[in-house]
Parts: structure tokens; C-alpha cells; sequence
């Protein structure tokens, strides 16, 4: 077998329905009792490598709760679709498979399928689909005759659920597109089936250089021996990679589990870019961790590690993402209180700390 139809075939062997996963892990009676609620709304969808890495025993196990489903998903606050990040994104789509919601960027998903179902996802109960042949010229069409557009992010769904020969055209269309300089995909496929990491994909992907490769993990569990070795094969090509993905409230809300995923990505040449908390879609509230826990996980990363190892934090405002930047008296005091010393490394350290920001 060749190893380009490897990740088809691993594709097509997901677990989809509770006799099969019960084979393999115990579920407990609120996840089987999940799994029947939200078969039509939001179905059990998991590949067979990621059930490998999460403990069949323990349903507080990380890696499970991101894809096994547990009754919390049936909670929906009843003013819960004004923080709706996937149903605000309906208001900045001109037509089908595009999101226009910033000056001089856009979303382009291509398809909503995925090799597995994350279950915080924001952008659960779309129906799985790819873009027509029309509806993509319609899109390219759109990209083409706005020339403000200089930044196209290729997601989902998910963007490597496509074939080598379809996300050729996609990538090719927007790369001969001359006032397009950046093109980014977001993926977390290769960590659901790392075989998807070929190297006929990657050599695809390096003739379009520049190109970033945005993936989003969640826990340095994750990385598995054939994942790194396909995250190498990328990183030998010239493919930019960056680092991006939430906060999850009981899977990555610690500061000892994001330094060791950061530290292990930065060794293989993937950047944390940022990490985000406040993403919010209905029946995924238990998942949502609170600024002052989100900022506070931040700080106590600064000076414990590489600088390029502390992400960005950013969060949602009324539809927009911001950045938490800045310096303030609360962040001088969190940073004293995550670190303290016997006294200060520098005669003016505690000054510093103290003073206001330069202007």
C-alpha cells in the first residue's frame, strides 16, 4: 500500500457510533446518553489514532473530553446565541465558503468535513459539505476583484479533509491571484491521522511558498512520534508553521501543560502564535475558562521559558478578536506573585515594576 493512500484509508475507518467506540473505551452513562442526544446535531466522530492516544478508563482524561461528547454539551444558556462566535460570522459572508470580516483578510473554507468532530467546536451543527463548482468561482471571483485583499486563510471544516489534487486547486486559484501575499491553512487533521502529512503533500505545498501552515493543538499528548516526523518533512520544505488554539477549561487550562506543548512545538519549528479564550457556541460553555484565568495562565509563562514559547492572548469583543497586550499594575502584580524571589535581581527591579509604563 502506498503510503498516499494510507490517510484515505485511515480517513474512512472513524469511529461514528457507540457500539464501535465501546469496543475500544468504557464509556461512562452520561457519555453514552450524550452520544444518543447529539447524534443528529452534532454526531461522535473520531479517528482511530486519537482513541489510541486518550485513556479508555477515565472519563476525566484531556485528550477524551476533546472528542468524546458528555451531557455538559446539552447546557445552553438562554441568552447564549449573543456570544455565538459561528452564528455572528453569518453576518460577514458575501457568498458561500467565504468570511469577510477584517480589513484586507478572509476566511475561504472550502469544505466543512473533518476526519474527526472536536467537541468545543464553534462551528458544530453546519452540514458537511464542499463548495460546488460554482459556489468556488463565485468565491475566487470575490478574492479577485477585491484587490484590499492581501491575506487568505484557508480553513474549515477542515482543509487537508481534501484531496492533494483538491486543495492544489484551491491553493494554486489564490496563489495566482497577484495582490494576494499571504495564504495560511489552519489544520488539526495531521493530529487526528498523521499519515495525512505526505510528502507528495508537502512538495505540493512548497511550490507555493510563502505559504503557513497554522495548526492547532491542545496538549503536547498530541505529538506523536510519526506527527513529529511529518512536522519535520514540512519544516525541511521551507513550510512556515505556526502554533494556535484555545484554552479549554479541564484540557489545557494549565500553565505546566502549555509550556511543555509550546516547547516541545518550538523544537520542531512550529511558533506558538496565539492562544485564545472566550470562543463561544451553544453546548460548549463547560469548556470556557475567564479572562483573569486565561491572562494569569499567560503571565506565569514569561520568564520560565523561550520568549517565542509565551503565545499572544487574545479574546473575543463584540465579534472582534483582541489582543490582551500591555503593561498595568494588575499584570506587574501577577507576574511578581507567579515568580517570587528572595529579593530582586536588579538594585531598581522592584521600581520598575512599580512605576508607570513608558510612553
Amino acid at each position: 500500500m502506498k503510503h498516499g493512500d494510507r490517510w484515505q484509508r485511515d480517513y474512512e475507518k472513524v469511529i461514528t457510533t457507540q457500539s464501535e467506540l465501546e469496543r475500544i473505551i468504557k464509556l461512562s452513562d452520561g457519555e453514552r446518553n450524550a452520544i444518543e442526544e447529539l447524534r443528529t446535531e452534532y454526531p461522535v466522530k473520531i479517528s482511530r489514532h486519537y482513541l489510541s492516544l486518550l485513556d479508555p478508563n477515565d472519563p476525566d482524561d484531556p485528550l477524551r473530553k476533546v472528542v468524546v461528547p458528555t451531557m455538559d454539551e446539552m447546557v445552553h444558556r438562554t441568552d447564549g446565541h449573543k456570544d455565538d462566535v459561528h452564528a455572528d460570522e453569518a453576518k460577514f459572508q458575501p457568498c458561500p465558503g467565504i468570511v469577510h470580516r477584517y480589513p484586507g483578510k478572509l476566511l475561504l473554507m472550502p469544505t466543512l468535513g473533518c476526519p474527526s468532530h472536536c467537541r468545543f467546536c464553534f462551528r458544530k451543527g453546519r452540514k458537511v459539505q464542499h463548495l460546488s463548482q460554482k459556489d468556488a468561482d463565485v468565491a475566487l471571483d470575490y478574492i479577485r476583484n477585491d484587490e484590499s485583499i492581501r491575506d487568505v486563510i484557508i480553513t474549515g471544516g477542515e482543509p487537508l479533509f481534501l484531496s492533494d489534487e483538491e486543495l492544489h486547486f484551491w491553493v494554486s486559484s489564490v496563489r495566482a491571484i497577484e495582490h494576494v501575499q499571504i495564504i495560511r491553512i489552519t489544520s488539526r487533521a495531521p493530529i487526528y491521522v498523521p499519515s495525512r502529512i505526505t510528502q507528495s503533500l508537502v512538495d505540493m505545498l512548497a511550490e507555493h511558498r510563502p505559504i503557513y501552515m497554522i495548526f492547532s493543538f491542545l496538549h503536547a499528548r498530541e505529538l506523536t512520534p510519526e506527527l513529529e516526523k511529518g512536522i519535520r518533512m514540512m519544516a525541511d520544505a521551507g513550510i512556515v508553521m505556526l502554533q494556535q488554539g484555545p484554552l479549554l477549561k479541564g484540557i489545557n487550562d494549565d500553565p505546566h501543560v502549555m509550556k511543555e506543548l509550546n516547547e516541545r512545538l518550538v523544537a520542531l519549528q512550529v511558533i506558538p502564535y496565539y492562544t485564545i479564550w472566550g470562543i463561544s457556541s451553544p453546548g460548549t460553555e463547560h469548556f470556557m475558562v475567564d479572562g483573569e484565568h486565561a491572562s494569569n495562565l499567560v503571565a506565569a509563562l514569561e520568564n520560565t521559558t523561550s520568549g517565542f514559547c509565551v503565545p499572544h492572548l487574545i479574546t473575543i469583543a463584540r465579534g472582534d478578536k483582541v489582543r490582551m497586550m500591555g503593561w498595568s499594575p494588575d499584570k506587574a502584580a501577577a507576574h511578581l506573585r507567579n515568580r517570587p524571589r528572595a529579593g530582586a535581581s536588579t538594585p531598581i527591579s522592584t521600581n520598575i515594576m512599580n512605576a508607570a509604563p513608558h510612553k
